[in-house]
């Protein structure tokens, strides 16, 4: 599993490419490293992958279901759980907080769980 500290140069560069929508750029990373998809990004209680930061609040960023389908596509699995926090959740969790329904449809259809428990409220599910 590879890991990136936040001020990681590549962490950057992934990062900023998720939030803006750069497809070509992402593309471009996970063709040199496709671990990247999944990686673990931050220190302590921040660790995230990017299929987190691509869902996490306020959400609907530029571009949100191709960038989401290009790191499904490139391995990251749309079930991963946040490592060392109190609420476990998954992308689908940090998507349904900011109601972006389009990134939710393409988690599903790549076997997001929704009844994957471990949310910040309630300890519940995606659907609760």
């Amino acid at each position: 599993m590879l890991r990136l500290r936040s001020d990681d140069p590549a962490a950057i560069s992934l990062l900023a490419a998720i939030r803006t929508g750069d497809l070509p750029s992402l593309q471009g990373m996970l063709a040199k490293q496709p671990a990247m998809a999944s990686a673990i990004i931050g220190e302590g209680a921040k660790l995230r992958t990017p299929l987190h930061v691509a869902t996490d609040w306020p959400g609907h960023f530029p571009n949100g279901t191709a960038i989401v389908s290009a790191l499904i596509d490139a391995g990251a699995n749309p079930n991963v759980r946040r490592e060392g926090v109190d609420y476990p959740e998954t992308p689908l969790h940090w998507v349904a907080s900011s109601d972006d329904v389009e990134i939710f449809d393409v988690l599903m259809k790549a076997g997001a769980d929704i009844e994957a428990i471990g949310g910040s409220i309630g300890g519940g599910s995606a659907a609760k």
